[in-house]
């Protein structure tokens, strides 16, 4: 446990005095990183400023720095097309906190560390978690928070304080062993070598520059031979693999498997080869963010990608298979293939398959086995997925192949064998999914209900802001009765958009907390995966007028992955939204890391994972996100998608209309009356206001507490008329005074009821009351 020497004041601090200025006017500087992540696509309008670090020194990560506390510069050469050159002015005196490091009362320092991030809300500052989602001059211990080395910006007011001139016995920066130096007055800087030391330079411009990690540039074995690399690959993924242990993976047997693979390739000098075994490989682990990529013009790459398919899937029967899954009927994916399609002419149709000709047998071996036995077309741990990512194989085979069918026509009792040979059948094209919107993000409003789509997480960033705001916007004036957000097919992406675009749907009175899982990396000094700090910061609407927090339900499907699972799951955890889909997401749990091959090859792989919070558990890997409402796969909802409907969107509607029903508001929590109105527009605060609540009941009956009686009784509600009809009461006499004979009368009544926020309003007709106010209790 550090034993902290630090008197810690966070305030907005102007000196009323004119502070001496002998040291820096202004710093200067470069952005830069070795991190695949660090490229215009993740960094949208980058800035570049500085923060705020007295809590960082004293440990605190859990708050957002004030935008007052900001101090923001300017890019004299742009990042990405030039050096990241930057430069900031500083200020005669800085706000922020102030620290007391010398012990004698009086916290006069402050301390600030230079970041760059991308500032996605396009604010004139960095916004919440913006602070956190860039590159610093210090590094952090990920474990502990502790400062482990860089350069830190100082400001003393009386040239007093004082700053660690070492680190102590114990190795860490701000302890009680720490010896000290005086910080001249004004401003200066602090470089903190990595060995201990520390020492002040008050040059009027001085160059501090971000720094990261020596593990935080992805690795690059782009210049070594086929075998050489692969060996590298091997040797980093043994260490670095987030989920090795989780799907126990034997490297040795890895190498083993597909090293020949790669030596074939290198004698060949067969590019095409290489990327296969790759490939191969990376599909083997059933890790959907595992995968390898190549470019689009790399025609030895291209070609070999398609001999390779079509050696294998290159010809079919004239068929379309369909996995069927009913959960409600106990189908389960898997337990029923059905054909979908079968096209004129093929041997499929001559065979006497029609739509819903039932699949029992292939070759011998029940059909769900044989399913089993392909190989994915895009990897996935998730065991209901995997029929779905093999079924496009199932009537694919190499041309000319002899398959026998055991098959059964849905207006037939006895199963039938055939033989069929395959060949160049094509099924015609026909939808599968409903029709989506091309734009990077889309918006509309049918029936009172606001419909918003995006397809990834990582392009475009400002303009989904953008949009998803005036959708609020649109929504706060309208009022419409509930948003669905359509995430299917979305791919994922940057994190840090994930959760700035799930804040627009909590308020700073209810926050969304921004870590409700844990993240785990690997430790270099351990040779183990650690789990790294957690906070307790909390993330809110950057705008608190577009703040939603009505009924939202979130569409998802097999092609939601990633940062489209993690914002899904996150809403889904805190019972924020309810998710609707046919199947469970993708399962690509964990953050990636990308290692450039030789032949302009990127082996993409899990880098560091997650869990459930204090849990060993994945909270996404292999398992997805469950859907909360299922919609069936059939012949039927098939059908209804190929003729233009939607039956995922439809029950998206059923539950916005269940989750608006006023009377799910009412059960929902007690009430209490806060406020009210005269009918001269006086309002009226409720004194003791716990003294007069109502309990509404699923079954129809109600609970009031009128003073010192108590009511029950039934209530409905019709056309947003609430009807209450007393039955039992107790008939004391309460000390004055007491509004509990007023508040039994009203609510026995039959009153019109609207709702605003948490707060429930009763209407009243003929009494001196016009309006009640309750509020929610919980």
């Amino acid at each position: 446990m550090r034993s902290s020497i630090i008197s810690f004041i966070f305030a907005g601090f102007i000196a009323s005095s004119a502070v001496a200025q002998d040291g820096p006017r202004s710093i200067e500087g470069t952005v830069s990183s070795d991190s695949f992540i660090f490229q215009p696509q993740y960094w949208p309008n980058p800035s570049v400023g500085l923060l705020d670090a007295t809590g960082f020194v004293a440990g605190d990560f859990d708050s957002f720095v004030p935008a007052d506390d900001q101090v923001l510069g300017r890019f004299t050469d742009p990042l990405f097309t030039g050096e990241g050159r930057y430069r900031i002015d500083l200020p005669i005196v800085p706000r922020g906190g102030r620290l007391d490091l010398n012990g004698d009362g009086t916290a006069a320092l402050g301390i600030f560390t230079l970041v760059s991030a991308p500032n996605l809300s396009s604010d004139s500052y960095l916004e919440q978690l913006e602070q956190f989602g860039g590159l610093f001059s210090i590094l952090i211990d990920q474990q502990t928070g502790a400062i482990e080395t860089g350069s830190l910006l100082m400001f003393s007011e009386d040239g007093a304080e004082s700053f660690p001139s070492a680190w102590g016995d114990d190795g860490i920066w701000f302890t009680d062993d720490d010896p000290q130096q005086v910080v001249p007055q004004g401003w200066s800087v602090a470089r903190l070598v990595a060995d201990g030391g520390v020492t002040i330079e008050t040059d009027p411009r001085p160059e501090i520059n971000t720094i990261e990690a020596a593990d935080a540039a992805s690795p690059d074995f782009s210049s070594l031979g086929y075998v050489e690399a692969f060996d590298a690959l091997i040797d980093h993924l043994w260490t670095h693999y987030a989920y090795t242990e989780f799907r126990n993976v034997d490297w040795d047997a890895v190498s083993a498997r597909y090293r020949p693979d790669v030596v074939a390739a290198a004698d060949a000098d067969d590019a095409g080869g290489f990327y296969l075994a790759l490939n191969d490989m990376a599909l083997s682990f059933e890790d959907t963010h595992t995968a390898v990529s190549a470019g689009f013009l790399n025609q030895a790459i291209n070609t070999a990608k398609q001999e390779a398919e079509l050696s294998r899937f290159g010809a079919g029967v004239g068929a379309e298979a369909l996995v069927v899954s009913d959960p409600d009927a106990g189908i389960l994916p898997g337990d029923m293939i059905l054909v979908s399609r079968v096209a004129e002419g093929s041997p499929a149709e001559e065979a006497g398959w029609t739509e819903g000709t039932e699949i029992l047998e292939i070759n011998g071996m029940p059909a769900h086995e044989y399913l089993a036995s392909l190989p994915l077309i895009e990897a996935t741990g998730v065991a209901e997925l995997q029929p779905y990512l093999r079924a496009p194989r199932l009537f694919s085979f190499p041309d000319g192949a002899e398959v026998s069918f055991t098959f059964r026509n849905s207006d037939e009792q006895d199963a039938r064998t055939v033989q069929l040979t395959a060949g160049d059948f094509m099924v015609p094209f026909e939808p599968s999914k409903p029709e989506k919107s091309t734009m990077p993000i889309d918006f509309t409003s049918i029936g009172g209900v606001a419909i918003v789509s995006w397809r990834n997480f990582s392009d475009h960033m400002l303009s989904k802001i953008a949009v998803l705001e005036e959708a609020l916007q649109i929504e706060s004036e309208t009022g419409s009765t509930g948003m669905i957000l359509d995430l299917r097919g979305n791919g994922g992406g940057l994190v840090e958009l994930y959760q700035v675009m799930a804040s627009y749907f909590f308020t700073e009175g209810d926050p969304m907390p921004e870590q409700p899982f844990d993240t785990w990396g690997y430790d270099a000094e351990t040779g183990a995966f650690v789990r790294l700090m957690p906070t307790d910061r909390t993330l809110y609407s950057p705008r608190a007028d577009l703040a939603f927090t009505g009924p939202l339900v979130i569409l998802i499907d097999q092609g939601c992955a990633s940062s489209c699972e993690y914002f899904t799951q996150h809403l889904q955890l805190l019972d924020r939204a309810s998710v609707v889909g046919q199947h469970a997401s993708l399962g690509a749990g964990g953050f990636i890391d990308r290692i450039n091959m030789p032949a302009e090859i990127s082996f993409q792989y899990t880098a560091m994972r997650t869990t459930f919070r204090n849990s060993d558990e994945p909270n996404l890997e292999a398992r997805g996100v469950i859907p909360d409402v299922r919609v069936p796969v059939t012949l039927e909802t098939l059908a209804a998608v190929r003729n233009g409907e939607d039956p995922v969107m439809d029950a998206a509607f059923d539950v916005i209309a269940a989750l608006s029903d006023p009377r799910l508001k009412l059960t929902a929590t007690p009430w209490v009356w806060t406020l009210a109105a005269t009918v001269d527009l006086e309002e009226v605060e409720i004194d003791a206001p716990e003294k007069y609540e109502v309990t509404f009941s699923d079954d129809g009956t109600y609970t009031l507490q009128a003073d010192c009686n108590r009511v029950t009784g039934n209530w409905t509600l019709e056309d947003a008329m609430l009807t209450m009809t007393p039955g039992q009461a107790t008939l004391a006499l309460c000390p004055e005074p007491s509004q509990g004979e007023t508040f039994a009368r009203i609510m026995a009544s039959a009153n019109a009821i609207d709702f605003n926020g948490d707060d429930l309003f009763i209407i009243v007709e003929g009494d001196d009351y016009l309006v009640l106010q309750l509020e929610a209790t919980e």
